[in-house]
């Protein structure tokens, strides 16, 4: 796995850097609340796709096999949440809004609020860019010989989950 840490880490840097939901969500947080506000939100990214990728890596897709219609739920429900981020994106406001006299604006904005961290963590399997980014690191950085050993794939998952954890608190930061 050591001739391969380079390679590991520049696939991580280019895959979490590049445009995906994920920075465009952080951005457009960060923007409207604030770094401190939305922190969590990063967090979740953070430290969800790296939970999303273990799962994957350790065999969620067995389950898949085994359960025909559960990739579709999963879909389903990952569809509609992604349809609730959007309203949620939508809706958020871009500007300070003008207040009347009741000061209907300053609690519009009180009732406005980022993602929470367990919401970005859930994003994460709804996320067609998460989803390539771990098919293809697993294809190209765990070796098909540690399918039946056990141990030497969980320590190749392991390696490009501190990879993927390190890459992905300073993409989100960014």
């Amino acid at each position: 796995m050591s001739e391969s840490l380079l390679p590991l880490v520049l696939f991580a840097v280019t895959m979490f850097f590049t445009p995906g939901p994920n920075n465009v969500m952080l951005t457009t947080s960060g923007a409207a609340f604030g770094f401190r506000r939305t922190f969590p939100h990063l967090l979740g990214v953070a430290l969800g796709f790296p939970l999303m990728f273990v799962a994957v890596g350790l065999g969620l897709g067995a389950a898949f096999t085994a359960i025909p219609g559960l990739q579709r739920l999963i879909a389903l429900i990952g569809g509609c949440y992604l349809l609730y981020l959007a309203w949620r994106i939508a809706t958020l406001p871009t500007t300070a809004p003008a207040t009347d006299a009741a000061g209907e604006g300053k609690k519009a904005k009180a009732r406005a609020r980022p993602l929470g961290f367990l919401q970005a963590a859930a994003f994460q399997w709804a996320n067609p860019k998460g989803w390539v980014i771990v098919i293809s690191a697993l294809a190209t950085f765990t070796s098909p010989s540690s399918l039946d050993a056990g141990d030497q794939r969980l320590a190749q998952i392991l390696v490009i989950v501190v990879v993927f954890i390190a890459v992905g608190l300073a993409s989100s930061a960014a």
